[in-house]
């Protein structure tokens, strides 16, 4: 009596191909993740860039250059849905094939006289997952084409490697985290705005507050990031830079890296900045050392290295919003210098 059932089962042995609709941005980007467990950073991609440009065998991560094949690059949450999808695909045919088999099946009957045993088959088809598609988030983010193949992708804060080719976009990923930074920081009444509105009054303040600061000293790492990938990418550029051994992450020493462009092509970054202005760009990145490496918690090395004589050992750095946008000024203009080298 299962001779109809596991003839219908065995149907579904075959691979099928199951049609899933890809949920876009307003902007028609595609939500992806870098597989790379020590990176994991999101992005997206031009769903048009993604299907024509960028290759199944091959897909570079924008922040590591991680490289792995196209179907590796789910985020959990399409990961979930493409799950949900086949598995609702399984219900759907599996109750099909459950369905055939017992309308061809007729009840059974064994035993005669006082014991008579009877035996049918039926099915009641189990209902089917609801799917819902993934709603990409929109955020405050930069937009980024790649200057040698024209794939257009977008991330939140600075990347580095176009996810079609790999060609390293710093000198374009450097412009638009300046541009970005500064609506990041005009943003700033809005984030508070948006806070408050869901909390009370008192905690809707420190947490307000908390939030932008957060956010601000978040800036600083990133601009020198940014900054720092574009020093790579330009001096990359000069016809003897093979010449020169780089030791380390130079390119966040502003001294040693003055002197590296000097030594390269006689001007350094006292060519394009004035000493007061030299001054702060060391003492603003000196803040930055210190944040990223000591929670912002000032000690003797940065009152030695930076001058600043407005704390002391042992409290924390303020930064305000000036500090940023008069670092996104001084960082444009030496890079406006290094690009006239080249």
């Amino acid at each position: 009596m299962f001779d109809d059932i596991i003839r219908e089962l065995k149907r579904l042995e075959q691979p099928r191909r199951v049609s899933i609709n890809v949920a876009l941005d307003d902007k028609g980007y595609y939500d992806r993740e870098c597989p790379n467990s020590e990176c994991g950073g999101h992005f997206k991609v031009l769903f048009d860039d993604w299907r024509d440009k960028v290759r199944d065998e091959q897909v570079f991560c924008p922040f590591c250059r991680h490289e792995d094949e196209s179907g590796a690059w789910n985020t959990p949450e399409q990961q979930r849905y493409i799950e949900q999808v086949a598995h609702a695909e399984m219900s759907r045919l599996l109750n099909g094939a459950l369905s055939r088999a017992v309308s061809r099946t007729r009840p059974r009957h064994f035993g005669g006289g006082l014991l008579r045993l009877s035996m049918s088959l039926s099915y009641k088809p189990g209902s089917i997952p609801a799917v819902f598609p993934v709603s990409a988030r929109e955020e405050l983010r930069q937009d980024f084409t790649c200057e040698a193949c024209g794939c257009r992708y977008a991330s939140l804060g600075a990347s580095f490697f176009c996810p079609a080719c790999g060609h390293n976009s710093a000198a374009s990923c450097f412009d638009n985290t300046l541009e970005t930074v500064r609506k990041t920081v005009a943003a700033f009444a809005g984030i508070r705005s948006a806070i408050e509105q869901e909390a009370n009054a008192d905690a809707a303040a420190d947490a307000a507050a908390d939030a932008i600061r957060q956010v601000l000293e978040d800036q600083f790492p990133r601009l020198v990031g940014a900054f720092e990938r574009l020093n790579e990418a330009l001096f990359a550029k000069l016809p003897n830079e093979s010449q020169f051994i780089r030791k380390g992450n130079v390119f966040q020493r502003l001294d040693d890296a003055a002197t590296l462009w000097m030594q390269a092509t006689g001007k350094g970054y006292g060519d394009f900045l004035d000493a007061g202005e030299l001054q702060r760009l060391k003492l603003l990145f000196q803040r930055r050392h210190v944040l990223s490496h000591r929670q912002g918690i000032v000690d003797q090395a940065y009152l030695d290295k930076s001058g600043d004589r407005t704390y002391a050992v042992g409290q924390r750095l303020v930064f305000r919003d000036a500090d940023v946008l008069e670092l996104i000024d001084l960082l444009a203009r030496v890079a406006a210098g290094l690009r006239s080298l080249i």
